[in-house]
């Protein structure tokens, strides 16, 4: 699995780590996401989980200092959707595990479910259609440590793990805090331009402090501010037979500009009969500017010369506001039993517009600026969960059972844009209708829906003799309009020799589909035929446009995942974990291709495909003494390969329109659009003289092939091949004092950038890089992070 330059590195280190002195090892921290047992690790679990430190995800967080950068930087099998131009998809973003959906991941904080986004992801190729979590709204410096379960959890925790589990727990430190500046910029040559570009500049605040309340409890505060400026990777643009000579760029092609504040309370107090009060407040408000394709200055059907006698560039506006509200209590119920009752609200909120374009079938009097509608989801969730030892098979040791029960309201709604942003005016009749960027909800489109959800598990762990640790448990969920589901999970791990250990798993999974696939309508601008612009009108199953198309009612997609894996630690400072795992997935969910009818082009949900995902992940790490200082050296690797099994009929309905609910542009995104390896080889360096420190982290992260199809229709079906990336990053910290510290990093610091795009996807030489590279498509960015710690 190692990579051959991964392995020439650790040969260049071995005289260095032979020099090593006696070397205590540091203690495991006990896991608590997919186990009810209290002293279960990395190592000791069942299945594979990560765990990653606020030191961790501090040097990681990338350009836009939020968690999904993060994680994309230190998990292989994490990989967070880079979007531009893409409407919606720009202001937010979406994050994968082992290459499947955005939105067959679970996300937790503190053990609670996190609500998805209001906004389906409709204007990208991969996770097309998704409805996810928005990591961004997440605060990095309210974060302990996070624990990702690469497994299937439905028997714990309900629908969506799939891919697995992403818990995040806060930072719960009673006392103390910390002030930090995050600041850098790209500092790239651009080959396309011939040019070297300084943009994307960010300045992050954060702040966070603690209080102890009594003798055990505490409240801990803080906020994450970050400004981050646009980048532009368009080239020269070719449309015009004037502009080559000119050299002019008129597409706006990168980062949006986000303005973005996290404010966040992790509370809890204890309260009479040992019983604990606790809270959790996030709050997330986020201001982006997206960019639409230009719009040529002699473009009768897009522009109204009067207005913009030079072409214009279309921008997406999108105010995103996110809350994630969690209480409750947890105590004892007597004897060796426990209790955690909770009640967690979540609400996300979108205002989509557009600034700089206007409706070209109004002519002159057409506005400028336009109101393109509004997405709401709500999600109120009750848990009752009871834990407790018990020996009732006689085991090695006593078991642990738990049981528990979880009801959940979500309700979704949508309102209409400006009149503006959809009507089909008569001042120009050669102009089409609707706002230029993308086209705004209409009345008809408008749709209001909500349903409740129901579901209860059991659970039984324990030692079923001293070298064997096993764990099964079953889940009923109902959701009303959509049915039931029942889930299984059978895990056990087996202790061969000491520190040497077999684990393995196998259950089923579910995903309901999402209130926002059910019931959205939408009208982007996308490709239509040819590859020209054009309006799409994503409609629900039960629109009459969709009807006419065969559209049915969506099912939940189910899984069977199956795991199995070697950990061992052969020596106190070497440890390592290798695990094979493949997940098959029957009725996945997918937002079919347009599909032109006289009425226009039109787009739904529906079960389209059967998919298997098969691969492996390999997890080393050695620390030890080198230099007079603490080295820890690491490797995370991830090969994953998908596959299509089945493509579902078509309703015929489709056929004779000529149309393809899932073309090969659809199944491209899931088989090959993503990178199918990835590799992060990490050193960390660490060393003190007298009041001052050094720390040295160089990360260097393998990229594998990436193959994309685009279906232009006709016939016109271009595809742009990726070859293998390597990108190195590198840090160093100096703590001048015991609060002080001082870091100067690069991200992609020898400023690499992927295949340049073909002539057939290039759309004139505006986009000389795809949207969706392995590697992004930015350059290098340098950076400067100052700390202070509060006591």
């Amino acid at each position: 699995m190692k990579a051959p330059w991964s392995i020439a590195a650790a040969t260049l280190l071995a005289p260095a780590l032979a020099q090593q002195a006696q070397y205590q090892a540091p203690l495991e921290p006990v896991i608590v996401t997919g186990t009810h047992v209290k002293d279960r690790t990395e190592l000791s679990s069942t299945a594979p989980v990560d765990i990653l430190t606020a030191e961790d995800l501090r040097s990681a967080v990338g350009a836009e200092a939020n968690l999904g950068q993060a994680l994309q930087a230190l998990l292989p099998s994490f990989n967070y959707l880079d979007q531009s131009n893409s409407g919606s998809a720009d202001h937010v973003r979406a994050g994968q595990l082992r290459g499947l959906n955005p939105d067959q991941i679970l996300v937790l904080i503190n053990g609670k479910r996190v609500h998805p986004t209001s906004i389906v992801n409709v204007e990208s190729t991969v996770g097309l259609g998704a409805v996810a979590v928005d990591f961004a709204s997440i605060p990095v410096n309210a974060i302990k440590r996070i624990e990702v379960l690469r497994d299937g959890a439905g028997a714990q925790y309900g629908s969506d793990a799939i891919a697995g589990v992403v818990n995040v727990i806060l930072d719960d430190a009673p006392t103390g805090g910390a002030l930090e500046l995050n600041t850098g910029l790209y500092h790239t040559n651009f080959a396309p331009t011939r040019s070297t570009i300084n943009d994307g500049q960010t300045v992050n605040l954060q702040g966070n402090y603690g209080v102890a309340l009594g003798d055990n409890g505490f409240v801990r505060f803080g906020l994450d501010a970050t400004h981050h400026e646009p980048t532009n990777r368009a080239g020269f643009d070719q449309f015009n037979p004037s502009y080559p000579a000119q050299n002019l760029v008129t597409f706006q092609v990168g980062d949006a500009k986000i303005e973005n504040l996290n404010l966040w309370a992790n509370s809890a107090i204890p309260l009479s009969g040992g019983t604990t009060g606790y809270s959790v407040l996030l709050f997330n408000r986020r201001n982006s500017y997206g960019d639409a394709f230009f719009r040529e200055p002699n473009d009768p059907v897009n522009n109204v010369p009067a207005v913009y006698p030079d072409g214009f560039l279309p921008q997406s506006t999108g105010v995103n506001e996110d809350w994630h509200i969690s209480g409750g209590m947890r105590g004892s119920l007597g004897g060796d039993w426990s209790y955690d009752g909770s009640l967690t609200y979540g609400l996300n909120r979108f205002a989509y517009g557009l600034k700089d374009s206007l409706n070209a079938s109004l002519g002159t009097a057409s506005p400028t600026n336009f109101d393109l509608g509004g997405f709401r989801f709500t999600q109120l969730t009750a848990n009752y969960d009871v834990t407790g030892d018990v020996d009732w098979l006689h085991l090695a040791t006593p078991s642990t059972a738990a049981f528990g029960a979880e009801l959940r309201r979500e309700a979704y709604g949508t309102t209409a844009g400006d009149p503006a942003s959809y009507e089909t005016g008569t001042q120009n009749p050669a102009g089409v209708g609707g706002s230029q960027g993308d086209g705004g909800l209409t009345p008809s489109e408008v749709s209001q829906t909500s349903r409740n959800v129901a579901g209860v598990y059991a659970d039984l762990s324990g030692k079923i003799v001293r070298s064997v640790f096993a764990d099964a448990g079953v889940r009923f969920d109902h959701y009303t309009g959509v049915g039931s589901a029942a889930t299984g999970k059978l895990s056990a791990r087996w202790e061969f020799v000491p520190n040497w250990a077999l684990r393995g798993a196998i259950s089923n999974n579910f995903r309901a589909p999402a209130l926002a696939q059910i019931a959205s309508a939408y009208s982007p601008t996308a490709y239509g035929l040819g590859g020209g612009l054009a309006t799409i009108h994503i409609v629900p199953y039960w629109d009459p446009n969709a009807q006419a198309l065969g559209a049915q009612q969506l099912t939940p997609e189910r899984s069977k995942n199956y795991g199995l894996g070697l950990t061992a630690q052969p020596m106190p400072q070497l440890q390592f974990s290798a695990d094979w795992f493949r997940i098959e997935i029957n009725d996945r969910i997918a937002l079919s291709q347009p599909i032109f009818t006289p009425s226009g082009y039109f787009e739904f949900f529906t079960n389209a495909v059967d998919t298997t995902t098969q691969g492996a992940e390999l997890v080393a790490s050695w620390s030890g003494r080198v230099l007079g200082g603490s080295l820890r050296l690491s490797d995370a690797s991830m090969w994953a390969d998908n596959q299509i099994r089945d493509i579902h009929a078509q309703p015929p309905q489709v056929t004779a329109a000529g149309g393809q609910l899932f073309g090969l542009q659809a199944q491209n995104a899931i088989t090959s659009a993503v990178p199918k390896r990835r590799d992060v080889v990490t050193a960390n360096w660490s060393g003190a003289s007298l009041a001052h420190s050094w720390n040295l982290l160089a990360r260097l992260t393998h990229t594998g092939e990436v193959a994309r199809v685009f279906d232009f229709g006709g016939g016109d079906v271009p595809t742009q091949n990726y070859g293998p990336t390597v990108q190195l990053d590198l840090e160093a910290e100096y703590r001048a004092t015991r609060d002080l510290a001082l870091a100067l990093g690069a991200i992609n610091l020898t400023d690499r950038y992927p295949t340049m795009s073909s002539p057939a996807i290039a759309y004139g030489g505006n986009l000389p890089y795809d949207f969706l590279p392995p590697i992004g498509f930015n350059g290098r960015y340098l950076y400067l992070r100052l700390r202070y710690e509060l006591h």
